[in-house]
């Protein structure tokens, strides 16, 4: 896939901050620090990619979104996202995609109200095979 994926923490409209080492748990061993926010996940030869990750300014040790550069197909990529998903009040959403993506409906009311008036009622998904679907789907 040759696009981007983003994934940001809300609450109450503002931005907010999940743990950093959460994140990296879900990625597990595949996940290599290239640089404290730049990450990098491969499964194998032919499926990896890049993340960006944004820190929040007020400390350090949580991260208020990242960027999934390039996200291959592997399964295992797509399975952390949704356990990411489902650590807070987080969102997934990708350009040209339509709504956003959920771990629980109740993070709508977390989202900034201009990201849901741009982009839709945000769909919730709880499997990765299920945001996979949702970009196929909205390819």
């Amino acid at each position: 896939m040759s696009f981007e994926v983003y994934v940001q923490s809300f609450r109450n409209g503002e931005p907010s901050g999940v743990p950093r080492g959460q994140i990296r748990s879900a990625f597990g061993e595949y996940l290599t620090e290239r640089e404290p926010n730049f990450w990098h996940v491969r499964y194998d030869d032919t499926n990896s990619c890049e993340l960006n990750l944004t820190p929040d300014d007020a400390h350090a040790d949580l991260i208020c979104g990242f960027a999934v550069h390039r996200p291959c197909a592997d399964a295992r990529l797509w399975h952390a996202l949704a356990v990411i998903l489902s650590l807070g009040d987080l969102v997934l959403y990708f350009p040209g995609g339509g709504a956003p993506l959920v771990a629980r409906s109740s993070v709508a009311q977390h989202l900034p109200l201009d990201m849901v008036e741009a982009l839709g009622q945000p769909v919730v998904v709880t499997r990765g095979e299920q945001i996979q679907n949702e970009i196929q789907r909205r390819d």
